[in-house]
């Protein structure tokens, strides 16, 4: 559906299905696991108390991308602003600059919710097509940084540290 424009907005309720199915395709076109429960991801970005943001690409009730976001503080940028978790657009929509407008609308809810002062976001080694992608709409890489991750049995322990 080239020129066929999108309808964005942040994820409903009764829209968590389509949300699972959009980031379950994202992990496996990147063949990662997908280990979210729904109740999980309903409690991320739907009420009073959500952690996340979630914004829904639909054509025709159909989901065609999603971007799912959660605030981040820094004392560098001067505020809070967006790291960018999982960005997916379905293949017959590729190409049409769908990922600059979800990210667009990203920013805009975020700055509704003072936290647009800037986006952070992670790019897979081996999916240089996303990094050509990033780097035309203006993202630079951050050197000197690693990133780092605490997950399992791990955390579990540093959290039982009095």
């Amino acid at each position: 559906m080239p020129g066929v424009r999108s309808s964005i907005a942040p994820v409903s309720e009764a829209e968590l299905p389509l949300l699972a199915a959009a980031l379950r395709a994202l992990a496996a076109d990147l063949a990662d696991v997908y280990s979210t429960k729904e109740d999980t991801l309903a409690k991320a970005v739907c009420g009073p108390d959500s952690s996340c943001i979630a914004l829904l690409a639909k054509r025709a009730e159909q989901a065609v991308g999603v971007v799912l976001a959660a605030p981040i503080f820094s004392t560098i940028h001067g505020g809070a602003g967006l790291y960018v978790s999982d960005l997916w657009v379905a293949p017959q929509a590729r190409g049409e600059g769908l990922s600059r407008q979800l990210l667009a609308a990203l920013l805009q809810e975020g700055a509704r919710r003072s936290m647009g002062r800037f986006l952070k976001l992670a790019v897979y080694h081996d999916n240089p097509n996303a990094r050509a992608a990033y780097e035309r709409m203006g993202f630079t890489p951050h050197t000197g940084e690693t990133s780092m991750l605490l997950s399992g049995p791990r955390l579990f322990k540093l959290k039982e540290t009095p």
